[in-house]
This record gives C-alpha cells, structure tokens and sequence, in this order.
C-alpha cells in the first residue's frame, strides 16, 4: 500500500514513479493500541500480545482474508479514536485487572490465561505502524523508511514492522481505581460480571447450548494461529475451484449448443 502517509513536497522528485491514487509512494501510518502491563511483582513494562494484530516487531501478521479476528479488528478501530469514543475497552482492561478468563482469553499470553502470573497495572499507548521494505529500487525511493534484508526467498525478515510512538492513549489504571468505575458508570456500564465458560448457556435454551460449544471450539481453536488462517485459505481454494469447474460447464455447454 502506498500514497498513504505524510511525504513533504521536498522529498519527491520528478523521477519517482507515483502509487496508491497517483500520489508518491510514501510511509504507511497504521495506527495500533499496545497494551503495556506490570506482571507480579515486576516494576518494568512489558507488551501484551494478540493473536492477530499487529504488535512486535518481529512478528508477522496472521490475519488472512476472508477471516477477521473481531476484537482484533475493533482495536483498530478504537486506535483511530480516543479512549472517550471507546469506552469497551476501558471495560476490556478493567476485566483483565480482575483476572476475568474468558477475557484473558482473547490475548496472546497462555500463562497470564491459565493463571501462572498476575496482571497489577496496565497502560495502552498508540503507535503508528509501517512494514519494512526489501531492498528494492521502489524501496529506496521512499524517504524514511526501514529497508531490510529477508536473507534468502524462504526466509522473512528480523524485523517485520517500524513503528513510532504517537501518544499515551490510556494513563496506567490498576485493579478498583476510581476513575475507572466512575468513567464506565457514566458510559453506561455496570458492576465488572465475569462469567465462567462453563456458565455462560446452563439456563439457555438447546440451541443456545449448541453455539456456545461450537465457541469453546472456537476458543480452543484459538490458541493455534494457524488453523483459522489455513482454513480460510483452503476455504478460498474450494470456492474458487468450484467457481472455475462452473464456468468450464457452462463453457463446454456453449459448444455443444453451437455444435
């Protein structure tokens, strides 16, 4: 994707071949919310990982179309707003303070999730991110940024993503802090409820029953990245085949009327 971020008029040239809309190929700022949290007893920050959004650097995206993780897909949401716009994921964060499972769920950190370690404080941040480039002609043309060197063709790159810190986008919160309560009070948010899986559908009707095992499967589906992805490609693949195997029918159908 190209022609997306900021590029001053001093930086191009006539020479530069023109991108996305007809604009010069420039950075991409992707706007993304990093949790950052205090484990135990630790005094040092450290970043909280999803399945699918973007967040270390050296990590590459799972998200394959047509399958779209939702929460992750609304952290992206949120990201091009303020926390006032967004008041779910105050409620998200005061959820994960009080150790809620089924929310610790929706991260990337089996231990916190099974109850090994302790969440005391937590803070978001937003960065702005860009992938980094092959070194490549095209690459080189756009000021700014990260070029680098995939070592061989069945090899990726250290570094995947750049990114650049554009502001605080939630105060450090712990568990019980009052403005958080007031905060979600006035959005419209009851006493924190975190209910057990197993919990959810007992007083539910038989249909209701059955969804909720088909997203514990889910779930459990969950902690392996690639089964979702790879069932969306191969997904693709029959649609595709069975697109092609009808127009090839409809085809042979035509020579024969002709015929």
């Amino acid at each position: 994707m190209t022609g997306v971020g900021r590029q001053s008029a001093s930086d191009t040239t006539d020479g530069m071949p023109m991108g996305w809309a007809g604009m010069p190929p420039s950075i991409v700022a992707r706007p993304e919310i990093i949790l950052e949290a205090l484990i135990d007893d630790s005094e040092e920050w450290r970043e909280l990982n999803f399945r699918w959004k973007p967040g270390r650097i050296d990590q590459l995206p799972f998200q394959a179309a047509p399958h779209q993780p939702r929460f992750d897909w609304q952290m992206w949401f949120a990201a091009l707003g303020s926390i006032q716009h967004n008041p779910w994921l105050v409620s998200f964060i005061d959820k994960i303070l009080a150790g809620c499972t089924i929310v610790l769920d929706l991260l990337d950190e089996p231990e916190i999730a099974a109850g090994k370690h302790n969440i005391t404080r937590l803070r978001a941040n937003l960065y702005h991110y860009d992938f980094t480039r092959l070194d490549t002609e095209w690459a080189r043309r756009i000021p700014g940024v990260k070029i680098v060197d995939s070592g061989s063709l069945f090899c990726y790159p250290d570094q995947v993503w750049t990114r650049k810190l554009a502001n605080q986008y939630l105060p450090p919160l712990e568990l019980n802090n009052q403005s958080l309560r007031q905060f979600l009070q006035q959005s419209g948010y009851g006493p924190s409820i975190c209910a057990v899986n197993e919990d959810r559908c007992t007083d539910d009707g038989p249909l209701a029953q059955v969804l909720c095992q088909i997203a514990a499967f889910l779930r459990e589906l969950n902690t392996k990245s690639w089964v979702l992805p790879l069932a969306a490609f191969f997904s693709c693949c029959i649609v595709e085949w069975r697109s092609f195997l009808s127009q090839r029918k409809g085809s042979i159908s035509d020579k024969l009327k002709l015929e």
